[in-house]
């Protein structure tokens, strides 16, 4: 078998499988050459270099006595890691993709929804994205309305929906849009209601709603065990003219705006909030999620929320 040689790209959270013997340690490494990438599972006393910090993101490897397959390998107690010099461009040669960035959620269980519009106009929802891919040593790698250089990869995970697709690496920001780049690329992409995105096929879009209330809410107790007790939720209007209630807003930029304005103006942050979405103009990355086993008749099949919020000065206050 050939050996595997090639620079750690990423390091995904240590977990535990069960298998037939008990619970074993597992951590998934990518780690690619100049043409392609294998995603490399590390087990116990493997996983445990990594842990301990003696395999590092950057280190090149060559490992020796693997199993698996072409994309999946997996390194268990009889094959031979060892560090070395190489100097090469990971990825050199593969095709990337520049992603201009219109959702970053809030952090769910350690992971991140990312989502946005590539250079051909489709969008695009990179899948297996955790918080340590999100903000690195070398800064951000995703941020709205920036131009991030990634690779991806079919996505084989349960209930594909459309945009999405597996997350092999980030190289980081290009560059951001100035203003008036920002405000073409979001007139540009704009979809004309909710319907005309989940009607579609889509399972995500970009709407400019007139928002009617926004607000924040405690989680219930059956919410207690998630990562937030404060959600934030919006009544809009869209240009059909129909009324959407009580949508969940994922937005990790807004939810920062809305606490910030909560500590200046403790008692009006929701009236100046509205005030500011309708004195600018609002667009609103939506998303729908994968629906709970058990319920049925919803109306996209899923359940949809905002998953970007982005504001830019009207033409009228310009």
């Amino acid at each position: 078998m050939v050996n595997i040689i090639g620079k750690v790209l990423r390091i995904l959270p240590l977990k535990a499988v069960k298998v037939s013997e008990g619970n074993k340690k597992v951590v998934d490494l990518i780690i690619a050459d100049e043409f392609s990438y294998k995603r490399v599972s590390f087990w116990d006393e493997q996983a445990e270099l990594v842990s301990r910090g003696e395999i590092k993101a950057g280190d090149v490897l060559r490992i020796e006595n693997w199993s698996g397959s072409e994309r999946r390998a997996n390194v268990g107690k009889y094959a031979r890691i060892t560090k070395i010099s190489a100097d090469f461009a990971p990825l050199r040669h593969a095709a990337s993709q520049n992603l201009t960035i219109l959702a970053v959620a809030r952090p769910e269980h350690g992971q991140v929804c990312i989502a946005g519009i590539d250079e051909n106009g489709d969008w695009i929802r990179p899948q297996g994205v955790y918080e340590s891919d999100v903000l690195t040593s070398n800064g951000e790698n995703f941020k709205h309305l920036c131009i991030s250089k990634i690779y991806v990869d079919t996505w084989r995970g349960r209930r594909p929906r459309k945009e999405d697709r597996f997350f092999v690496y980030c190289k980081g920001v290009e560059r951001e849009l100035n203003e008036e780049e920002k405000r073409e690329f979001l007139e540009r992409n704009l979809d004309s209601s909710v319907d005309a995105v989940f009607k579609s096929g889509r399972s995500l879009g970009l709407i400019k709603p007139r928002v009617l209330h926004v607000y924040e809410e405690k989680a219930t107790k059956k919410k207690e065990g998630k990562s937030h007790e404060v959600y934030i939720r919006f009544n809009f209007k869209d240009s059909s003219g129909r009324i959407y209630r009580r949508w969940s807003c994922r937005c990790n930029a807004f939810y920062k705006t809305w606490n910030e304005l909560k500590k200046e103006h403790r008692w009006t942050y929701g009236l100046r909030m509205l005030r500011y979405l309708r004195k600018n103009d609002a667009y609103l990355a939506i998303g729908l999620t994968y629906t709970d086993y058990g319920i049925d008749r919803l109306e996209y099949g899923a359940y949809p929320m905002i998953v970007g919020v982005h504001v830019v000065p009207s033409c009228s206050s310009s």
